[in-house]
Order: C-alpha cells, then sequence, then structure tokens
C-alpha cells in the first residue's frame, strides 16, 4: 500500500517516455494518498465527504501535503471534488521520488522530458501485480481493490489492456474500481467508496479533456478556414488590380498609340498638301 501511488506512475510511463493520462493520473494519485490516509486510520469518507480522524503528520511527503490540504479546506470536502481537483505538481512529485529511487531516469528531448526506466526489475514487479488483480475472479483484498481500481481511475486498463482480446482485464478493472469485488468488511467499504469517487472523477476530467481538445480542433480549423478564406480574398483582390491596372495602362498606351499616329498622319497629310500646291504654282 505504501508504493500505491508510485507503482501507478511508473506504470503511466509510456514507451515513447512520456506520461500516459497525466490529468487521469493526477487524480489517481489524489485517490492514493486519501486510500492510504484511510487504511491508515487517518481519514475516512462518512457520506461522501473526507473526514479527518488523525492530523498528526506521517512522515510521508504526499501523504503530509494531502492532510495540509484535507485541512485548509475547513468543512470537510467531497471526496469526489476533492480528488477530482488534485494538487499543481502532484505527478512531477511522484516522478521525482522515483528519479530519487533509481526507478526512473529524467532525459532532456527536443519537445520536452522524457522518462527512462532504470529499474525494469520494479517496473515488471508492478505490472504482474496489476496483471493478477485484472486476471482474476472474486473478491479481492483492500490492497487489490485500491491498487486495481485506481489502475482503471489513470487509465492503465486502456495503456496496458488495449484489444479486443484484453476487454475482460479491462472489464475486471472497471468493476473493482465500482466497487463490485471489494471485501465486505468496514475499511474494505471504505476504500471501494474512494476508489469509486476517484475513478468516477477522473472519467469526468477525461470526458472534459477530450471536449476541450474537440472544441481547440473546431476552434484551430475554423480559424484555419477563415485565413484561408481570407488569402484567397486578398489575393483575388491582388489579381483584381492587377489586372485593372493591366486593362488601364493598355487603354493609355493605345490611346497614345492612337493620337502619335494621328498627329504624324496629320502632318504627313499638311506636307504632302503643301508639295502639291507648290508644283500647281510652277505651271503657270
Amino acid at each position: 500500500m505504501e508504493t500505491l501511488g508510485e507503482d501507478l506512475a511508473l506504470l503511466s510511463v509510456g514507451s515513447n517516455g512520456k506520461v500516459q493520462l497525466p490529468h487521469r493520473l493526477a487524480i489517481a494519485l489524489a485517490g492514493s494518498e486519501l486510500v492510504r490516509l484511510a487504511a491508515r486510520g487517518q481519514a475516512e469518507v462518512a457520506d461522501g465527504r473526507i473526514v479527518v480522524r488523525d492530523a498528526a503528520r506521517a512522515g510521508s511527503a504526499g501523504l503530509d501535503l494531502a492532510l495540509e490540504s484535507l485541512e485548509r479546506a475547513g468543512r470537510p470536502p467531497k471526496a469526489k471534488a476533492w480528488v477530482g481537483h488534485p494538487r499543481r505538481g502532484i505527478v512531477a512529485e511522484y516522478l521525482g521520488r522515483l528519479a530519487e529511487g533509481g526507478a526512473l531516469r529524467s532525459e532532456r528531448a527536443f519537445l520536452g522530458s522524457r522518462w527512462q526506466v532504470t529499474d525494469p526489475g520494479r517496473a515488471a514487479a508492478a505490472a504482474a501485480r496489476l496483471d493478477a488483480i485484472a486476471r482474476s475472479a472474486g473478491p479481492v483484498d483492500t490492497e487489490g481493490a485500491a491498487f486495481g481500481g485506481l489502475a482503471h481511475a489513470a487509465g492503465l486498463g486502456m495503456i496496458l489492456y488495449r484489444g479486443w482480446a484484453n476487454r475482460e482485464p479491462r472489464a475486471r478493472l472497471k468493476r473493482i474500481a465500482e466497487g463490485k469485488a471489494a471485501g465486505a468488511g468496514p475499511v474494505e467499504a471504505a476504500i471501494a467508496d474512494t476508489v469509486g469517487g476517484t475513478a468516477e472523477a477522473a472519467g469526468t476530467a477525461s470526458r472534459s479533456a477530450d471536449h476541450a481538445a474537440t472544441q481547440a480542433a473546431v476552434s484551430a480549423a475554423a480559424a484555419a478556414a477563415a485565413a484561408a478564406a481570407a488569402t484567397q480574398a486578398a489575393t483575388d483582390a491582388a489579381t483584381q488590380a492587377a489586372l485593372d491596372a493591366a486593362t488601364h495602362a493598355a487603354v493609355h498606351a493605345a490611346t497614345h498609340a492612337a493620337v502619335q499616329a494621328a498627329t504624324q498622319a496629320a502632318a504627313q497629310a499638311a506636307d504632302a498638301g503643301g508639295h502639291g500646291g507648290a508644283a500647281g504654282g510652277h505651271g503657270h
């Protein structure tokens, strides 16, 4: 249970070195802290709200920060709302602790930092524990309910169990998150309530993020279309202006040439008339 949050963060690092679904992971990490406080008897969820029973510092950086947040809230906060708004930087905190423990290493990349797993044994052990839970049947113990349910909240079911062949492990994690596979004891029930609220908050956040991404894409497409229309309008205007200028220049040139030709013709005609008069005079 003590490594619950770190295991979730470690399994969320993809083969590309990036954290998968970070917004869901952040909520799952907040849920892992609440679960650990509940397991220690320091907090519980009563009527959907988090009640602190023991505010003594836990000696864990994450748990102490969680307790401080709950104390600042004044009135016991709703569990779903509290986990749904995890503290800023919570994902970086857990990744940093994994790096300090030698499980990860941060590497600078062209498009930001990437993470390399430097303790594949630990990552494999965490994956094996989750796999045993995802492929199990019947009730799970408190730790299994917490790990499996929060893994679903973090989106690890979609990440680690892709495709039609893995539909049952995904469904199993979802059922655990919904409290349909937990034991009947009071601690198990409290953990199940916490995990269920966390999974629900993560699902809501994921839908909100997807909606925001869709809206951003639509706005970007609209802006691109407007820019293309403006460019086309400017091109059409420039083309028309060029045609008008060319036409005006051609007309002006033709007019000027006609005037010049007429002037020259008139001069030649006058010249020819003068020569004719002179010839007539010599006849007399």
